[in-house]
């Protein structure tokens, strides 16, 4: 667990370690306690000894189901307000009807990006910023779109996007692959996946202190690649 008794708290649980660092690195910006669980019978035994403001749940787990974890938060009368937000594989890990049925406060379907990850929860939690510090960059990002391979420049970078400089039309909410490089800090290629969020071409463009081009959210990326992010991020 990460903050101090003072803080809002949030109850982050999922089997996979890198989804719970995931989770936990979006937050960085909202003061927030954090603790984590691997399994519903975990989330079920730190929600009764911790008592979180918020429960961001997976439902494809091990000994006990995120499902099984709800209902049975839901049915104590002293944790049942507690909101809870199941995240879920369609027809894989359960049914839309059945996250219903839980009884849940609301859900994530994968595969999600960061902005609907915060929005969501910013309808429980008011305190959790979903704006994030976005610094200048200046290096060349190869990208493929729909099997195409195309070229752009980086503008302005985040730990979770990327904004590109390109001129051609870019339709939005397309799946994307960049490829790019942050010399200042490493040599490593940072290879990433995620989806176009936001397009500023066209007349009149969103925003005009950009040039033409677009937004992008990642939705996958390794782990030595974020750690080359956060140090480029660090050292602006």
């Amino acid at each position: 667990m990460t903050g101090n008794n003072n803080q809002l708290k949030i109850l982050l649980v999922d089997d996979v370690a890198f989804f719970r660092d995931v989770m936990r690195d979006y937050f960085r910006r909202t003061p927030v306690s954090v603790s984590f669980a691997s399994n519903g019978r975990e989330a079920v035994e730190i929600a009764t000894r911790v008592w979180p403001d918020l429960i961001y749940m997976d439902v494809a787990m091990p000994e006990m189901t995120g499902i099984e974890a709800c209902r049975k938060l839901k049915a104590d009368p002293r944790l049942a307000k507690i909101p809870i937000l199941l995240i879920f594989t369609p027809d894989r890990d359960a049914s839309e009807d059945d996250v219903k049925a839980s009884g849940c406060d609301g859900y994530l379907k994968k595969p999600f990006g960061r902005e609907e990850f915060l929005n969501l929860g910013h309808r429980y939690l008011y305190h959790i910023e979903r704006r994030e510090r976005r610094v200048p960059c200046q290096m060349t990002v190869d990208f493929i779109i729909s099997g195409k391979s195309f070229q752009g420049r980086g503008i302005d970078l985040s730990l979770h996007g990327l904004y590109i400089e390109f001129r051609e039309e870019i339709p939005p909410q397309k799946l994307i692959e960049v490829s790019f490089v942050l010399p200042t800090v490493s040599p490593h290629r940072i290879n990433a996946k995620g989806r176009v969020a936001w397009v500023n071409q066209g007349f009149p463009r969103m925003n005009l202190s950009l040039p033409q081009g677009f937004g992008i959210e990642f939705q996958s990326i390794d782990m030595e690649s974020i750690e080359v992010v956060k140090k480029f991020l660090e050292k602006v």
